[in-house]
């Protein structure tokens, strides 16, 4: 039996400090996406790249905006008061299908005006049989391939005790392959950063319920292999908050006169002539003149396998480098938050964590996103032929496979 918990958020250093049987065990620091979450999740069921499944940020410049009604209210878009935009996307989410873990948030700092040109990369669940139809991912191969398996607490509006609570479902007998989601630590690190009580408690806790399903799993397994990872690190803020329009002002340009969505720590632009891609081009070559980032460009792309659409994901980002976020985002105010993602892969505290109670590759320094995927099939007896699948099995082998 394949037990895989996934847990959103667990970087590297704090797994071995406070999760004493997942540091007990094998493990491998996991290199991560260039990216968030949902694009995380995208890479670890599907084994291929950003730039293959196409899913990179929640929001991406699209036809089919679950925003496009303002347009038929007249005036209601030119309308910029923040309750009215919090009333705006509650009536959305409510009107939408959206039925993704991300759904359709409330953009709150970009304006009105803008809403309707944007739309979620996500439409539904990442285990929906619609979603990413085109490309085999985690769920329908274990559904093809006929594996008797059950899935664990993912849904939207998780909490910190789904997993304990639906872990009942597991049919430890008769089930091959058991997926336990647990999202909390991602909500936890946010909240309170590495240095929180709160979060180094929760971690043990997770730890503890992981080692007390692998020995329930034992009783009725001869053969029990745990897979527990997570899809990145996360790395503490530091002061002062980036408030974009700082850096336009003193242009005589403000930020809101271009197309444009405010992330965590990514700025993208779309540009309807040549004058706005110089005046926000210029812009951003000075924030990269002070060391506060750099334009994801060509060679980035490359290396990184971001090499999407630009017209949806942006014809020109910038990264703003750890350890700092922007404030005034699609998100809301950026104060409160302790600890940040999204930052580059290859930041230590931005590892992730790869970990088994079976030997992992010798010849491997990390895990990566792409490595899920094959090594639960290969643990649960699925051959790879005929999938196109960028990462290797890493797990029960001296040599990546």
């Amino acid at each position: 039996m394949v037990l895989l918990f996934f847990m959103d958020g667990v970087k590297y250093d704090m797994m071995k400090q406070y999760m004493p049987f997942l540091s007990s065990i094998n493990s491998k620091p996991l290199m991560s996406d260039f990216g968030y979450s949902c694009a995380c999740h995208a890479t670890m069921y599907t084994s291929r790249y950003i730039e293959e499944h196409g899913t990179w940020f929640i929001w991406k410049r699209g036809d089919n905006s679950p925003y496009k009604w303002l347009n038929y209210v007249p005036g209601l878009k030119y309308i910029n008061f923040l309750p009215l935009k919090l009333v705006l996307g509650k009536i959305t989410r409510k009107l939408s299908k959206n039925t993704s873990y991300a759904g359709v948030s409330c953009l709150v700092n970009l304006p009105l005006k803008y809403w309707p040109l944007f739309e979620p990369c996500d439409e539904v669940m990442w285990n929906d049989s619609r979603w990413k139809s085109d490309i085999p991912n985690l769920f329908t191969i274990m559904k093809k391939n006929n594996i008797p398996h059950h899935v664990v607490a993912l849904h939207r509006g998780t909490q910190a005790d789904d997993a304990f609570k639906e872990e009942s479902c597991v049919d430890y007998k008769n089930d091959e392959f058991a997926y336990f989601f647990i999202g909390y630590t991602d909500n936890m690190m946010h909240t309170y950063g590495e240095n929180g009580k709160e979060v180094q408690d929760y971690f043990t806790k997770v730890d503890a319920f992981i080692k007390q399903t692998y020995e329930k799993a034992k009783k009725s397994n001869d053969d029990v292999t745990v897979i527990a990872y997570s899809d990145h690190g996360h790395i503490d803020l530091e002061e002062p908050y980036i408030d974009i329009n700082t850096y336009f002002k003193p242009e005589g340009l403000n930020v809101n006169n271009y197309i444009h969505l405010i992330e965590s720590n990514y700025a993208r632009f779309w540009f309807r002539n040549e004058k706005e891609r110089k005046e926000v081009g210029n812009v951003i070559s000075k924030m990269v003149k002070q060391n506060l980032g750099f334009v994801l460009d060509e060679a980035y792309q490359k290396k990184y396998h971001l090499q999407v659409n630009p017209k949806e994901h942006g014809e020109l980002i910038f990264y703003l480098a750890a350890p700092h976020e922007f404030t005034k985002t699609i998100w809301g105010f950026g104060h409160s938050v302790k600890s940040g993602h999204g930052f580059e892969p290859t930041l230590p505290k931005h590892y992730g964590i790869f970990c088994s109670n079976k030997p992992l590759a010798s010849d491997r320094e990390f895990a990566y996103l792409t490595d899920v995927l094959p090594s639960v099939m290969e643990q649960t007896g699925i051959s790879r032929d005929g999938y196109a699948l960028r990462g290797q099995n890493i797990v029960n082998t001296e040599k990546a496979n």
